[in-house]
């Protein structure tokens, strides 16, 4: 059995938030581009809420996210907002911090002391 901490699923929670209100913050204007990241930014606060909610669902959460993580990296080309820099720059750093908090247990050792 895997040991979960629960730090992940805050991460995801508090950049799934702030994924669904930083084009309004940050100005972007309307469109695809706005709202499919205000989706993938629910997407990773529903998926946060789960992992809080039933730490049984850990394995397969951290890989949605992991998913997710890839597509926020890629949807400043995807979605054609490269040019919009702060935008632009919060997906790509979004999106890493989730993929590394999302395989941190599958890439670090567990160091447990259980006996």
């Amino acid at each position: 059995m895997t040991h979960r901490h629960h730090w992940q699923d805050w991460l995801f929670g508090a950049i799934g938030l702030w994924l669904v209100a930083s084009p309004f913050m940050l100005g972007m204007a309307g469109g695809s581009a706005l709202w499919s990241v205000v989706a993938l930014g629910a997407l990773v606060a529903t998926l946060a809420l789960v992992g809080l909610l039933d730490s049984e669902q850990q394995s397969w959460i951290d890989m949605a996210v992991a998913v997710i993580a890839i597509l926020v990296v890629a949807a400043p080309w995807m979605l054609g907002f490269t040019a919009m820099a702060i935008m632009a720059w919060n997906a790509v750093l979004c999106g890493i911090v989730l993929a590394v908090a999302a395989l941190w247990e599958h890439l670090v050792p567990h160091q447990g002391g259980h006996a």
